[in-house]
């Protein structure tokens, strides 16, 4: 049986740890392993280069499905003088990428991060810290984006990272709803909010009225370790339970898009990629073969 989510490749299988592959190279190797479509990282809009590099190896690639990962600022006092640039900056990029896929998602988020510091214990940051002000100026942000996004018949989610105000699905819900959001649904980074201790298991956020409406799920494993939060893992060796968490998703019906993501893993980042896909892929056919395994199935 096929894989009923669209599956797309994260940019950042290829970046970092001293090295920076050319977008030909990532795409081609997320079209060579069967991935449906690739999420690419903040291209800045003025970078003609850059978008005209990422373009030609899109439509070289075959992939017919993109997706880019947006950032902004401008909700904490340092920040707020920027706000209408960042909105524009926002809506500049969602124009690029409507150009390259007019079908494209945009996983969004607000990065501002109120308390001003990034602890270890991320409870002490982002939301948790955030003021009447700060909310209001993060759904100003929102709600441009969502009229940007309506306007070109595109979709979006919000992205839960930990040390931003958006940082959990609790975060997610409050923002779209004062936000008055009409296609912005809610995501779940998997990796943030298992780590973050003041994001509920995954069942309880599920129960949340909202989110009903997921709209993106990433995936990524890790373990934590000592003075530092974690270090990212392969979906098949971490302290999450990737499987019980996707068989939750299958179990309510879920089939929007499946990222794989690959921050700070290093090595080959084809057998990344491949090892990810692989898993995914078998993860579904256990369940298939037999319900009684997932134990998320009525």
């Amino acid at each position: 049986m096929p894989f009923p989510n669209p599956l797309y490749l994260f940019n950042n299988h290829f970046t970092g740890h001293r090295r920076n592959y050319p977008y030909r190279t990532r795409l081609a190797i997320a079209a060579d392993l069967g991935f449906d479509g690739y999420e690419l990282h903040p291209i800045e809009p003025e970078d003609d280069r850059t978008w005209d590099e990422a373009a030609a190896a899109f439509r070289a690639s075959g992939l017919t499905n993109a997706g880019m990962y947006i950032v902004a600022k401008g909700a904490t006092d340092e920040e707020y003088p920027r706000i209408d640039a960042e909105i524009e900056r926002a809506r500049r990029m969602i124009a690029r990428l409507h150009a390259l896929d007019p079908r494209a998602f945009v996983n969004f988020t607000v990065m501002s991060n109120p308390a001003g510091r990034s602890p270890a214990d991320y409870r002490e940051a982002g939301s948790a810290t955030a003021e009447a002000r700060h909310w209001e100026r993060t759904a100003r942000i929102v709600r441009a984006v969502d009229d940007e996004l309506t306007a070109r018949g595109m979709s979006g989610n919000l992205y839960n990272h930990v040390w931003f105000i958006i940082d959990t699905p609790a975060a997610e819900l409050r923002v779209l709803r004062d936000a008055g959001a009409r296609v912005i649904r809610p995501g779940i980074a998997l990796f943030h909010a298992f780590f973050h201790l003041g994001v509920p298991d995954l069942p309880a956020v599920m129960a949340e009225p909202g989110m009903e409406r997921l709209g993106y799920f990433a995936v990524l494993n890790g373990w934590p370790k000592p003075a530092e939060p974690f270090r990212t893992r392969p979906l098949d060796d971490g302290n999450i339970d990737v499987a019980a968490a996707l068989g939750l998703l299958w179990s309510r019906g879920y089939r929007g898009p499946v990222v794989s993501q690959a921050y700070d893993l290093g090595g080959d980042p084809y057998e990344s990629a491949r090892r990810s896909r692989d898993y995914l892929h078998a993860l579904h056919a256990r369940f298939t073969r037999n319900p009684s395994l997932n134990p998320f199935h009525p």
